[in-house]
């Protein structure tokens, strides 16, 4: 494939974009998802993106190019990537809004950053940049959720860590008063939608005035109405498009995540699948996900499945695992007899578990009889 080249000097986004729709689509039950390969803006300057994919209804789609036109009024290579991709994909197809789940993904390798801006003496590249967005109903609930990868950061060509990234470039563009803002894994939500930038740089004038603003890797997602309630609705059009089957598969549960994982959880106390503990204590559980390479997977989502009296009572997803694959639940201090089921999905898209771990506890009270 040929090297992506965007002339525009003050590039801003390397994803998705979602486009909500206009009052009378807003008023229907909807998903919406969308994706912006790259965009720019200059000084301010209205934003240039030619490659774009967005839909609202979510529909699948995937989008790419191997040579984008000029930005008028911009230095020339002040930005190139090898590959970009914007994906969307809503699943299965021809269904119903609370049957079906929504992403959108954004891709880049190889991005090179021309610093300072407009004058290029030296670049700021990012082997690998990945955010993803995706939503999904949970108990009746639409969940929102995401995570972002960044790999192989390098200034004038040598590696260096992403902590320590926002002080070297700070340094390198003080003597030229200019100000750097540096965030990744950005993560911006509102009731109805979720934004996921995977990194994003902004460079500013001592007055505060945007010279350039860069992200690499943004997804969007949201919803509008009721859109877990089945009550009317209608399936969407099929409006899948080439590479939306690929795309699905991109959809990995947290970074490093996939289809094939190894998860353990155990009680902290005495770090065993089963534990007796008197009501009113806190029981503390640990575990850690890896890949079937042995890689850490971080900030997946487990699900976590209370089964009480042998019935599936209650579904939690707020556990993530976070450096390390590590994984932490401290459990309320009322909590009763039950099994604990932590199941890893590889695929957010898709309901099959990937990986699953059952802990078992006994609760007693001061007279020693099971509290149920």
């Amino acid at each position: 494939m040929r090297r992506i080249t965007w002339p525009g000097a003050a590039l801003v986004a390397l994803l998705a974009s979602a486009v909500l729709g206009s009052a009378a689509q807003a008023a229907q039950s909807s998903w919406q998802c969308g994706a912006t390969a790259a965009s720019s803006s200059l000084i301010g300057n209205p934003v240039f993106n030619p490659v774009t994919s967005s839909a609202n209804p979510c529909v699948s789609n995937a989008t790419g190019a191997d040579a984008l036109p000029d930005s008028v009024g911009a230095p020339a290579n002040a930005i190139s990537a090898k590959t970009a991709s914007a994906t969307t994909i809503a699943s299965p197809a021809n269904e119903i809004p609370a049957h079906q789940a929504v992403a959108a993904i954004g891709r880049v390798e190889n991005l090179g950053i021309q610093l300072p801006p407009g004058q290029g003496t030296f670049t700021l590249g990012v082997k690998v940049a990945n955010a993803q967005a995706n939503g999904v109903c949970v108990s009746g609930t639409p969940v929102l959720d995401g995570s972002s990868q960044i790999d192989g950061l390098t200034i004038a060509g040598q590696a260096v860590p992403v902590d320590q990234a926002l002080q070297q470039l700070s340094n390198a563009l003080a003597p030229l008063g200019l100000l750097v803002d540096l965030r990744t894994n950005e993560q911006l939500r509102s009731s109805g939608s979720l934004i996921v930038r995977a990194f994003h740089l902004r460079v500013l004038a001592a007055a505060g005035n945007p010279v350039l603003d860069v992200v690499a890797g943004e997804a969007r997602v949201g919803f509008s109405g009721a859109v877990c309630d089945p009550t009317g609705q209608t399936p969407g059009g099929d409006a899948t498009r080439s590479g939306s089957k690929t795309a699905a598969s991109l959809m990995a549960n947290g970074v490093r995540g996939g289809t094939c994982a190894r998860l353990r959880m155990y009680f902290a106390k005495n770090h065993k699948t089963s534990y007796a503990s008197r009501l009113g204590r806190r029981a503390v559980v640990r575990g850690r996900i890896v890949n079937c390479k042995g890689k850490s997977i971080v900030r997946a989502r487990i699900d976590v499945v209370h089964v009480i009296n042998g019935k599936r009572k209650i579904v939690k997803t707020g556990l993530r695992s976070r450096a390390g694959g590590n994984l932490t639940l401290i459990l309320p201090s009322n909590t009763k007899t039950r099994t604990l089921r932590f199941e890893y999905r590889g695929n957010l898209l898709s309901t099959k578990v990937t990986a699953r771990s059952t802990l078992h506890l006994t609760v007693r009270n001061r007279k020693g009889r099971v509290v149920r």
